[in-house]
């Protein structure tokens, strides 16, 4: 079933005149690293997922070469909300049983997906042999890429707080439910504590309307400002939609199964704010040497020894 959901969706892809594009991406002359994009809830069922999704589909739309790396190494579940099946997930990589390239899947021109794993150990848990492929890996990525989309998964494991407080941008996604906002500034909290200052971004799910939306990214802002001392960019609000659970439930991302919906709109909105000018932006790799620090590696502290320690590693594919 879900490969005929797969080829249903390659064929709307097709039908909306799209060309084809290859299986994985393309080693070409990047001299610019990836900006970094980390989309976090703090806890699960807020439509983190379909935000992130969401967002790297836009900036393809846009012409932006996109890898979407799916970070939950416990309970994934991009894939499903592409209608895809992977031979191979991020978990055949970091065991070295597959190259990189091997595991991303197609999912629009210019977007590519990293499938993450189900029944995988957390990110906490890897062994230094595979936070070295990690770190490794990312930065083959980055080089090959405009732009880095990181789902990461629920909780405040270290691995997970290790990229979220790395990545240029951090996105939270939260619903106005207090539940969801007390989880949403116990994710900030955790971060400021492990060392994030900037680059703060949230946006509000579910919301009945603007104006609920509204007032719970205020809430939130407010709250982490006075007890934080962080400022948070709000980015955009996606209300209640019947289109987002119908296209979970087709196993089509949002912004193919309905594209005009207010919710793929919105999305659309929430990667422009997201993108500001930083599509033209050169990139220094700090997301890389940020991230290798934490996992306890060395890697260049400058914009010419991030690339030369990239391009040391060889092309995008590693063993």
């Amino acid at each position: 079933m879900i490969d005929a959901q797969a080829e249903r969706l390659r064929a709307r892809v097709a039908a909306a005149g799209i060309a084809p594009v290859a299986a994985a991406p393309q080693v070409v002359a990047a001299p610019r690293l990836a900006r970094t994009v980390a989309v976090a809830s703090g806890k699960g069922g807020v439509g983190k997922s379909t935000v992130a999704l969401g967002i790297a589909m836009a900036a393809a739309e846009r012409g932006v070469r996109t890898a979407l790396v799916d970070a939950d190494l416990g309970m994934a579940n991009l894939d499903l909300l592409c209608g895809v099946r992977p031979d191979r997930t991020v978990a055949d990589w970091l065991g070295g049983r597959a190259q990189l390239t091997q595991c991303f899947v197609t999912v629009a021109p210019r977007l590519w997906l990293l499938p993450g794993a189900s029944g995988m150990s957390r990110m906490a848990d890897l062994l230094p042999p595979q936070r070295a492929r990690l770190v490794e890996g990312l930065a083959r990525v980055s080089q090959h890429v405009q732009l880095l989309v990181i789902d990461l998964g629920a909780g405040i494991g270290a691995g997970t707080l290790d990229i979220a407080c790395a990545a240029d941008r951090l996105l939270l996604v939260a619903t106005p439910e207090p539940t969801s906002m007390a989880d949403a500034y116990g994710f900030a909290k955790a971060c400021v504590r492990h060392g994030r200052r900037g680059g703060w971004a949230c946006a509000a799910t579910m919301a009945n309307g603007r104006d609920d939306g509204e007032r719970a990214l205020e809430r939130l802002a407010g709250t982490a400002r006075r007890h934080l001392g962080i400022e948070f960019e709000r980015v955009g609000i996606v209300a209640h939609d019947a289109s987002v659970p119908q296209a979970v439930r087709a196993r089509v991302p949002l912004l193919v199964h309905a594209p005009s919906s207010p919710a793929a709109r919105a999305i659309r909105a929430i990667e422009s704010r997201l993108a500001g000018q930083g599509d033209s932006e050169a990139r220094d790799g700090g997301f890389l040497v940020s991230l290798a620090a934490r996992m306890g590696m060395q890697f260049g502290q400058s914009a010419a020894a991030a690339a030369a320690g990239i391009a040391a590693l060889g092309g995008i594919v590693t063993r």
